[in-house]
C-alpha cells in the first residue's frame, strides 16, 4: 500500500503513535500508546508481549503489557499457560507477520485450538488483528494483538500494523532491557570493575 493512499487523519495518528514510541519509557506510557492504537484501529482490546522462542514455539513469557483486555481472560491464560495452545501465538511464533485472526483461524484444526478460540470469543475476543517482530538475538518475539467483538478488520489494518508494529516493538524492548532480569541488561559485577 502506498502511503499517498492512507488520508490525512490517518498518517496524522500514525505520526503520533510513532513519536509517543520514541518517547516512550515505562509500562504504563506503552499502555497508553496501546490504547490510542486500539482506537485508531477500531478495536475494543490490545496488549503486547515478548516471549521466548524455540525451534518456532513459544516457550516462555518474559513479559505482558495489557492495554485493556480482560483481567479474568488475562489471569486465565498466564495461570493455564493458554500461550501454549494460542493458535494467533503458535501462529507469530513461526512467521512474524500481521495477520488477521480469521484467517489464522482458518487453519486450527486440532482441538485444543477450537477450544481456545470458543474461549476467548466468550471473553470478546472474537476477531482481531497481530504483528509479531522477532528479535534473534535473544530469540524472542514480540506480539501485538488488538482485538474486537465485531469484524473490523481488514488489510487496511494491516497495513498500518506493519508500519506501527515495529516502533511499539522498539518501545517494548526497550522497557523491557531495563528490567535487571533480562539478558540484554549489561551486568556490572565486582570482577568487572577491578
Amino acid at each position: 500500500m502506498n502511503i499517498r493512499e492512507f488520508s490525512k487523519k490517518e498518517l496524522v495518528n500514525i505520526l503520533e503513535i510513532i513519536e509517543g514510541t520514541n518517547c516512550c519509557s515505562t509500562a504504563p506510557e506503552l499502555e497508553r500508546l496501546l490504547l490510542h492504537a486500539m482506537e485508531f484501529l477500531r478495536a475494543d482490546y490490545a496488549i503486547c508481549g515478548l516471549g521466548k522462542v524455540s525451534c518456532g514455539e513459544l516457550k516462555e513469557v518474559v513479559r505482558i503489557i495489557n492495554g485493556n483486555y480482560p483481567n479474568g481472560w488475562l489471569n486465565r491464560y498466564m495461570s493455564e499457560k493458554l500461550y501454549l495452545v494460542d493458535p494467533i501465538v503458535r501462529r507469530h511464533a513461526q512467521f512474524s507477520m500481521t495477520q488477521l485472526w480469521r484467517d489464522i483461524f482458518k487453519t486450527c484444526d486440532d482441538d485444543s485450538s477450537r477450544l481456545f478460540i470458543s474461549n476467548a470469543a466468550d471473553s470478546g475476543l472474537r476477531y482481531g488483528i497481530s504483528s509479531g517482530i522477532f528479535l534473534p538475538r535473544h530469540e524472542e518475539i514480540g506480539i501485538f494483538s488488538f482485538a474486537a467483538k465485531k469484524n473490523r478488520f481488514n488489510d487496511r489494518h494491516k497495513h498500518i500494523m506493519d508500519i506501527i508494529t515495529l516502533h511499539l516493538n522498539n518501545a517494548l524492548v526497550n522497557i523491557i532491557k531495563e528490567d535487571p532480569r533480562h539478558p540484554a541488561v549489561k551486568r556490572v559485577t565486582a570482577e568487572r570493575l577491578i
